[in-house]
């Protein structure tokens, strides 16, 4: 079975998608640069040497074509310079193996400019040899004995000359450094050189046989027109990624400060950076977070201003309730007047909980818990703790005490006992109160959370509580940063999780 590999740009971050962009973009313009110069560089060597040498070869061919036959040796001695290397011979030179065609087509076209017609034409392009060109001063014909200025001719091209005379010895001298950098001359390391290799059929069956040195432009990756490319290109790079990291780290700061938003604790306005449309985000978030906290502190006031203003009344309806006759119908009012009173506290402590100032402190969350788990043993309920290694954590430790009895109290009124252990893993610490009673609903797993939200039908067959507990309990949790998670055991049984995310302890 194949695999699809598909590239999810929608989950890379500002940053990500901006510096892939910018890497493609440079990249795409290098390759057409790269391209560019290597086309220019063709298009140089072909106008500034290629073409030149097949000119003057033709020029050559031209004054040799118009000289007796006998003759013809001295115009082609003459002709030989530095760079440039001429010869008679018998046979075409050039091997047919060699041969390119694009070429000798450019020598024909320049032969017939000077109205000049040879039964063939080779021609070839090679790697130079350091012995290619003739001393200096090397202009006449040589006499027996003399050095020919020229190189040896390749085995099975060379015979005897026009004239009948055979080719004298052939002993090199040393030469002196050519002179020309660049065009025909080329440097002097005649490994760093090419050969244009020409050769044209005279009528007399002969062969006119003309090399010139060209100049063989450095590898791509040494070039310094490549080096100067990659240099720009690291350079735009490295530019373009600061800049764009610059952008990105204030959208950063700001993902970072909504996920981390606590409106219960003091919110410090993020610093205004970055280019104006982030600014302008960066200063509606601030805005927001400032109602959102105002909006919540009004609630919170509002429901400890109906809890006060309903006590005094309770409380004097509670006083005339003992009047009340007979005795079953005062004990239907005193009991409904308790609910009502119990109703307000926990109104009042699920109000009180934006408003906490308890201090954060590192705690132990195992200690924490045994403790809280030997106040209920000691009310004689049935409750365990697991034992278990150190855990500290940055809580406030009143609310987790009264997160934790909110949840040992809800197992042991609905699933007759409980056990609490807490587990460290590499992702997260968890507190787990687990009970044996009829469970939750699956449906109803989310709603139950829900303040006033009151499940006795599947849970007891008493009433229960005010449907705050669990309430309370889930406000605690995500004051402390970690979550309130409800699942359902096999066979029977309620687990209920609270679990710190070690990502998000590490970032607070």
């Amino acid at each position: 079975m194949s695999r699809r590999w598909r590239l999810d740009f929608g989950s890379w971050s500002t940053f990500g998608q901006t510096a892939l962009l910018i890497f493609g973009a440079l990249s795409v313009a290098q390759i057409f640069a790269f391209f560019l110069l290597g086309n220019i560089t063709e298009q140089w060597q072909k106008f500034i040497v290629v073409d030149p040498a097949v000119d003057r070869f033709a020029e050559v061919a031209q004054e040799v074509a118009a000289t007796p036959k006998n003759a013809r040796l001295q115009v082609v001695l003459e002709a030989n310079a530095d760079g440039q290397n001429f010869r008679l011979t018998n046979s075409s030179p050039v091997l047919d193996g060699a041969r390119q065609t694009q070429l000798e087509d450019s020598l024909r076209t320049a032969l017939k400019k000077r109205k000049l017609s040879f039964s063939a034409v080779n021609a070839s392009r090679r790697p130079g040899r350091p012995d290619f060109a003739p001393p200096p001063g090397a202009r006449s014909a040589p006499g027996p004995g003399s050095a020919m200025p020229f190189p040896p001719p390749e085995k099975g091209l060379e015979g005897a000359g026009p004239d009948g005379m055979p080719p004298p010895p052939f002993a090199r001298p040393p030469r002196p450094p050519l002179t020309r950098p660049y065009g025909l001359g080329g440097p002097p390391w005649a490994h760093m050189n090419d050969e244009v290799h020409l050769a044209a059929q005279l009528p007399d069956g002969s062969w006119l046989d003309g090399r010139f040195l060209m100049f063989r432009p450095l590898p791509l990756f040494l070039s310094p027109m490549f080096v100067s490319e990659l240099a720009l290109f690291i350079a735009v790079l490295c530019i373009s990624l600061f800049w764009a990291s610059r952008i990105s780290r204030p959208l950063r700061i700001l993902a970072r400060a909504a996920e981390n938003l606590r409106p219960q604790e003091a919110i410090s306005p993020i610093p205004e950076q970055g280019p104006r449309d982030v600014r302008a985000a960066i200063v509606s978030f601030n805005t927001m977070a400032q109602r959102v906290k105002d909006l919540l502190q009004e609630k919170d006031r509002m429901l400890s201003a109906i809890g006060h203003d309903l006590r005094t009344p309770l409380a004097s309806l509670r006083i005339r309730a003992e009047s009340v006759e007979p005795e079953t119908e005062r004990e239907r009012v005193v009991e409904t007047i308790d609910d009502m009173t119990r109703m307000v506290d926990e109104i009042l402590s699920l109000a009180r909980l934006g408003q906490s100032t308890e201090p954060r402190l590192l705690v132990d969350l195992s200690a924490l818990a045994d403790s809280i788990v030997e106040e209920f043993r000691e009310l004689g309920k049935d409750v365990t703790f697991e034992e278990a290694p150190r855990t500290p954590l940055m809580m406030q430790p009143g609310l987790v005490r009264r997160l934790l009895r909110n949840l040992i109290d809800n197992a042991v009124k609905y699933g007759e006992r409980a056990r609490v252990s807490v587990t460290d893993t590499a992702d997260a610490v968890e507190l787990r109160v687990e009970d044996d009673g009829p469970g939750i609903p699956q449906s109803a797993l989310t709603d139950v959370i829900q303040p006033f939200t009151r499940l006795e039908h599947s849970r007891s067959r008493e009433t229960g509580g005010m449907g705050l507990g669990l309430s309370i309990a889930d406000a605690v949790a995500r004051s402390q940063g970690a979550t309130l998670i409800l699942h359902n055991k096999e066979p029977n049984g309620l687990r209920a999780t609270v679990k710190w995310s070690k990502a998000a302890l590490a970032e607070s």
